[in-house]
Parts: structure tokens; C-alpha cells; sequence
């Protein structure tokens, strides 16, 4: 007689449902298990080559260096050894002995804890470095290694994941087949340096793919027992065909002619934001609460552990491009300095004239001769910045232009017109000399003093108040490290102090009122100063020509870069940032830049301003191609927050269990009421077969409810035992079929708890 499964009535009717597959064996599985050594062979093999495939492929498509000879050997034996213990097929024997195996990997870990944490950072850091370089970007901090012997450490580390791969895959081995659940234990890492153009060399992806194919080739064969002897057979297959893909694809689609045949995807433009966001922040991207945004800070020196800006834009600037040096947007002068805050000049009550002498004496230069000293105008709009006047440096603030509504970009909230004369060349102004500024400006508080003094001996401050300036970036360059995640501060120390004497790593802020307090310590008079900045590449690349402007109206005088043209450029927050001011006599305040990730704009000459800024794309765009940005601006904000891509993954999956659960439930209520007994029962009989290989030998009812009782303690009523006959070979009939089937239902539920006798 049949099982009861098969024995269900009207097939046709119930087609959708999953049915129970035939088990294709490679090999006799009726003959008495012994014990065989080849196939417990080809089961290490096979876990070495996935596990090593995927371990050191990703080491190597980075091109990180580690002891290759003792990953081999180290994964290799643990396999062989995993597998041979498997295979003598007593469970008392290999639980015992994964046990101790596990206790000494444990202990291992924990002894050489940080061994294994600078390697994992190790390789971190690398990824880090390529991401950056990929992306464009600076400013990601870099781990701190607690072993500074990275090939050493990455060797450990690459030996723990191996073996933690390796132990689940002969784990996963024993019961079933799997190649969805291999793929996705050991590929996934693979994702992140194809996502960047790194591929392992052809050995890895030979070792993956036949791992691969001679599961695949296992599971369609519905392998489920004595998977290590099936293994044996299919193993010299899977190898075959992967070597013969790998040799094709080698042959027809070298990896040099690889990115020019295969376009880039869409998505991955589309993810970039979220990649930079990671590359800068690393994991942390995630905790958006732990970050303190863009812009400036009004003279706050956060807490947070790090910088997040939203790159979204806060200024909108028109002016003519005159130089390459970097355009700064004063907007916050800081004074006095208490321990976590600076205080602005109006807080201070000091009043400093300098910058309008200087500003006068560069108007009356320009009025002697244009040829010298340029005038010239800039139109900035504040979108979403904090409420400043952000002005270019030497502005005549008695001829600022309020902009009227119509004047206006949209989504501004205010906009103002500067009349500006920039420094373009080092002439000396006219009419300065013998300035004194407020003695506030060389004040050191006490509470940081000693730091200060400690740094300036230590950076060998002396000279000049030009040469200790380029000291002091020098300084900052060598010893310090710029990173936008710098970490907590907790407090205890004042934040200079801190950051001088412990952290040693931050962005602008630390640096600029590290510096300020460094001069001054030094008795040059300083101030710390915040805005906005951007380079001349920003403008290049970034910049749209206008055309309802002409140049005249806007410049006049000398230029560096001879007659360029009105252009507008957006300024996101990030471009928010602080630095010093330096006085010296006869030329007042001086800009001093001693931020490490401001001191590598490129210096070099990039050719005339139309080559730069045509060949960079700022040529105009049609509205095609502007509809196609905003759309695809919209995708990378929609994916910008890590926590916002884990919340849609996690609500995908859900959905997706859901609606099939919900098609579940909807055909199973177009099913007769004895053919949802049958299919429930015939879900009971399943968990059983796959749990307990005995079960899949019977052959009847009568002996499936016996086994239940007996070897789980399951009570079967005689009137349910009759019922279930019933329904499976008379007649369908009035019957409280419902009933029947929560009471299979119930009888699962008790199999499930139970224990087996």
C-alpha cells in the first residue's frame, strides 16, 4: 500500500502544491553504511575549495597581502579533519569532538583577540582605502591597529573566517545538499570588491565555481543522504564544468576587455551616495543620531562622534572665477575660547577694523589701477544654511544689496550682492601699518595651556609668523590624522586639550582652534574663523555658465585666469568648514589653512579656465538631462541612510513571506475539505521524513500512526485513526472535515514538541 501522501485524490486539482521529490542516490543507499575514506576526502575537498575560494579570493581582489601557504594548509586541515570525523557516522563521537574543536577555536579567539581585531581592521582599512580611491572622496579616517604587523594579523583573520566557513559548511553538509545556502554564506562577500572593479585572479573563482556546480549538481539530484558519497561522484564533474567556464570565459571575455563589454549598472550609479557615505563613516553611517551634521557650528565644538553632512545644498553662489586658489565665505569669527565653544566677535563685544582698513586700502588700489588690484561682485543665496551673511573676503559692506523677491532662486530664503576686491597677487594695500588688535587674540586659557605649550615645543615652533604657519601645517600633516568619525568626547579635558594630548585625529574645527590657540601660544594674534569654501576644481566640475549675465557686470580689473564668464555653483553643507585667520603687520588678516584634508587641493596648473571647465562636463545640459539627474538625486537620497536600506530590506522580506502566505491560504480555501485533511497530513508526514530517515521507509497508514505513537508518544485517538482512513480511501461524504483537519494540526504541533523515544 502506498503512503498517504500519494494516495490523494484528483491530482489535477491540487497542482500547485510542492510535492515531495523523488531522492535520486548516486550510489546504493540501501547498502549497510561503512566507513569511506574517499568520500570523506572529497567532502574536505569541497569545503576547502568554497571556503578557501571565497577567503582568499576577497584577500586577493583587493591585492591584500597574507601568509597564502598557511591559509591553504591551515582550512584544508580542518576540513579533512571535520569531514573524517563526520564520516564515521557515530554522533556521540563527532559531537564530542566538534565540541573540543569548538572550545579551542574559542579560546584561541579570545586569547588572541586582538591578534584577530587589528587584522579584521586591518582588512577593513584596505577596503576603506580602495573605496576612497574609487569614489574620489577624503577625509575617511582609517582604524588605529593595536598589532602593527598587518601581515601577520590578516593571516589570523583570514585563518577564523575560513574555519568558521568551513565548519558550517560540514555541518550543512550532514543533513542536506544546499546551494542557495552556500551561495549565500560564502559569496555575499564577493559583492563589495566587485562593487569597486576588484576580481579575483582565476584560481578563486575555479575553486568557488566547482563548489558551486557539484552542489547544484547534489541538489537537483534531491541528495539527502550519505551526502559525502555522492559527493565522491559529482565532485570530478563540478570541476570539469567550472574549469571549462572558467577557460571560455578567459578566452572570449578577458578581464581587460571586461568593462568595455559589460555597460555599468544603473543601480550601482544610483547606490554611490550610500558608498561614500560608508567609505567616509564606515558602520557608523548607520547611527545618523550619533552624528553631527554639515555646515558650521557657530563656534561649537561637538560631541558627536562624528561629522555626517547630507550633502544637500545650503548656498548658491554667482560670481566670475578669477583664481585657483580657494574661495573662502566668512561668516563666523570666533574670540575667546572656553573649553568646548568659541564666542563670537559681538558675544566678545571686540571691535576690529582691520579687514575694512585692508578692504578700503584694496579699493583704492583698484581706483589707482585696475591692472592690480580687480573689484568684483558675488550673488549668494542662502537655501538652508544658518542665518549669516556669508561674504567673500574684502567685501565693502556699505555697498551689500539686499536681493528683491523676483531676483531670488528658487527655495532661497534670503540673497544678498557683495562688492568684493580679492587678492590676486602680493602687493602691499596702501595706507596699512601700525595696527594694534585686542590683546583677546593672543589669550590662552589656562585650562588647555599646558597642552598647547607641550604641542609647540614638540612641533618646533620658531621664526617668523609666515614660517611657523607653514610649521604648523607641517605639524598637523605628520603627527595628526583628519577623519570625520574622530569619536566620542566625553569630556574631563578641555576639547583642544584632548585632541592635542590623546585623540590626535578630527576635522577643521579641531585643527583650526587647535591652531588659533598654537599661534597664539606663539604670540602671533589669531582668531578661529568658520563658513563656507570651495576650490577652483569645485567650479570646474560642478559650476553651470549663465548666460544672463555678462562678465563686465560682474569683474573688472586683473585676472589670474584672464576673462572667464558668470557662473553659478551650489554649495552643499559639506562644504562647511573652519580655519584660521593670522595678523601681521602691514597686511592684517591673513588666511591660514592647516586642516590636512584642505591641504590637498590639487595646486597643480590644470590649464585656462574654459579647458578646465569644458573638458569637466560644465558645458550646459538639456532638460533630458536634467530630469534624468533629479531622478536619479531622488534614488540616492531615498538610499542614503544605511538604517533607511536595512528597514526596506527587512520590510521586502516580510512582504514577500506575507503575500505568500497570503497565496498560500487563498489556494488552499479553493481545495475540497478532504483534500486539505489530505494536505496537512501530508505536511505532517514530510516533517517527519526529513527529520528521520526511518519514517521514509514506511509503506502504509497503519504504520506511519504507529511510528507517531511509539516513537514520540503522540496519543491518536481510534476515532481519529478512523477518520483519517476514511477520508483517504471512501468516498468524499458530509464530514466536519475542518474539525478533522485541526486535529492533524494539533497532532503536528505535538510532534513538533515532542521528543523522540
Amino acid at each position: 500500500m502506498e503512503s498517504l501522501r500519494e494516495n490523494t485524490s484528483d491530482k489535477r486539482k491540487v497542482r500547485w502544491r510542492r510535492r515531495e521529490p523523488s531522492q535520486i542516490e548516486l550510489t546504493d543507499g540501501n547498502k549497510k553504511r561503512t566507513y569511506d575514506i574517499w568520500a570523506a576526502l572529497a567532502e574536505a575537498v569541497l569545503v576547502f575549495m568554497v571556503s578557501f575560494g571565497a577567503v582568499g579570493g576577497f584577500l586577493d581582489a583587493y591585492g591584500i597581502r597574507y601568509n597564502l601557504l598557511t591559509c591553504m594548509f591551515g582550512i584544508l586541515g580542518l576540513s579533512l579533519l571535520l569531514s573524517f570525523i563526520y564520516e564515521t557516522g557515530k554522533k556521540w563521537f563527532t559531537n564530542l569532538c566538534v565540541i573540543g574543536i569548538f572550545i579551542v577555536y574559542a579560546y584561541v579567539a579570545v586569547k588572541r583577540f586582538w591578534i584577530l581585531n587589528s587584522g579584521a581592521y586591518a582588512v577593513i582599512n584596505e577596503m576603506y582605502e580602495t573605496a576612497q580611491a574609487y569614489l574620489g572622496i577624503t577625509g575617511a579616517g582609517l582604524y588605529n591597529l593595536q598589532v602593527d604587523d598587518a601581515y601577520m594579523t590578516i593571516t589570523a583573520i583570514a585563518l577564523f573566517v575560513g574555519f568558521v566557513v568551513a565548519i558550517l559548511m560540514v555541518i550543512r553538509l550532514q543533513y542536506k545538499a544546499s546551494l542557495v545556502r552556500t551561495v549565500l554564506i560564502t559569496f555575499p562577500i564577493y559583492l563589495v570588491p566587485i562593487y569597486f572593479d576588484k576580481t579575483p585572479s582565476v584560481v578563486y573563482l575555479f575553486l568557488l565555481l566547482s563548489g558551486y556546480v557539484t552542489l547544484g549538481i547534489l541538489q537537483c539530484g534531491r541528495v539527502k543522504k550519505h551526502v559525502a558519497a555522492q559527493i565522491k561522484q559529482a565532485l570530478p564533474v563540478g570541476m570539469a564544468v567550472a574549469g571549462v567556464v572558467v577557460l571560455l570565459f578567459a578566452i572570449f571575455l578577458p578581464q581587460i576587455r571586461f568593462r568595455s563589454v559589460i555597460p555599468k549598472n544603473p543601480l550601482k550609479e544610483s547606490t554611490e551616495v550610500t558608498a561614500v557615505t560608508y567609505a567616509q563613516y564606515g558602520l557608523m553611517a548607520m547611527f545618523m543620531n550619533n552624528a553631527a551634521g554639515g555646515g558650521i557650528s557657530e563656534g561649537e565644538l561637538s560631541q558627536n562622534s562624528m561629522l555626517m553632512p547630507d550633502n544637500e545644498t545650503d548656498l548658491v553662489v554667482r560670481f566670475t572665477p578669477y583664481s585657483m586658489e580657494p574661495t573662502y565665505l566668512q561668516a563666523f569669527v570666533g574670540v575667546d575660547y572656553n573649553g568646548k565653544r568659541w564666542s563670537s566677535l559681538t558675544e566678545s563685544g571686540v571691535a576690529d577694523e582691520i579687514l575694512d582698513r585692508v578692504r578700503d586700502g584694496r579699493k583704492a588700489l583698484y581706483e589707482q589701477n585696475p591692472n592690480l588690484q580687480p573689484r568684483g561682485v558675488m550673488e549668494v543665496f542662502n537655501l538652508r544654511a544658518k542665518s549669516y551673511a556669508y561674504d567673500p573676503y574684502y567685501t565693502d559692506m556699505r555697498e551689500v544689496q539686499q536681493l528683491s523677491g523676483d531676483e531670488l532662486i528658487p527655495d532661497s530664503k534670503y540673497g544678498a550682492r557683495y562688492v568684493y576686491y580679492p587678492k590676486v597677487n602680493d602687493e602691499s594695500v596702501p595706507g596699512l601699518g601700525g595696527e594694534k588688535v585686542s590683546d583677546r587674540f593672543l589669550t590662552v586659557p589656562v585650562n588647555c595651556r599646558n597642552a598647547v605649550v607641550n604641542a609647540c615645543k614638540d612641533a618646533g615652533l620658531s621664526g617668523t609668523p609666515e614660517e611657523i604657519a607653514e610649521q604648523l601645517k607641517d605639524y598637523f600633516a605628520r603627527e595628526f590624522r583628519y577623519t570625520l568619525r574622530p569619536g566620542y568626547y566625553f569630556g574631563g579635558l578641555d576639547y583642544v586639550s584632548y585632541f592635542l594630548s590623546k585623540n590626535k585625529k578630527g576635522y577643521c574645527s579641531h585643527f583650526a582652534s587647535a591652531g588659533t590657540l598654537m599661534l597664539r601660544n606663539m604670540g602671533i594674534p589669531a582668531r578661529y574663523v568658520e563658513g563656507y569654501v570651495f576650490t577652483y576644481t569645485d567650479v570646474v566640475t560642478d559650476g553651470k555658465l549663465l548666460e544672463d549675465g555678462s562678465y563686465e557686470e560682474y569683474y573688472d580689473g586683473y585676472s589670474p585666469l584672464g576673462d572667464t564668464a558668470l557662473v553659478e555653483l551650489e554649495i552643499p553643507d559639506a562644504h562647511g568648514h573652519a580655519w584660521i585667520e593670522m595678523f601681521i603687520q602691514g597686511k592684517g588678516w591673513i588666511v591660514v589653512e592647516v586642516t590636512p584634508a584642505a591641504l590637498e587641493e590639487e595646486e597643480e596648473e590644470t590649464g585656462g579656465f574654459w579647458e578646465a571647465f569644458l573638458g569637466a562636463g560644465g558645458q550646459q545640459e538639456n532638460q533630458t538631462d536634467q530630469g534624468q539627474q533629479a531622478i536619479a538625486r531622488y534614488i540616492e537620497n531615498a538610499l542614503a541612510g544605511g538604517a533607511g536600506i536595512l528597514g526596506i530590506v527587512v520590510l521586502a522580506v516580510a512582504a514577500f513571506f506575507l503575500i505568500r502566505r497570503l497565496m498560500q491560504a487563498y489556494h488552499e480555501s479553493k481545495l475540497s475539505g478532504k483534500e486539505r485533511v489530505q494536505l496537512e497530513y501530508g505536511r505532517l508526514t514530510k516533517y517527519l521524513k526529513d527529520r528521520d530517515e526511518g519514517f521514509c521507509k514506511l509503506t502504509t497508514p497503519k504504520e506511519e500512526l504507529d511510528w507517531m505513537s511509539e516513537r514520540y508518544g503522540v496519543i491518536l485517538p481510534e476515532k481519529l485513526r478512523e477518520e483519517l482512513y476514511l477520508t483517504f480511501f471512501a468516498p468524499e461524504t458530509e464530514r466536519d472535515y475542518e474539525a478533522l483537519r485541526m486535529q492533524v494540526t494539533e497532532v503536528r504541533k505535538a510532534v513538533r514538541k515532542a521528543k523522540r523515544r
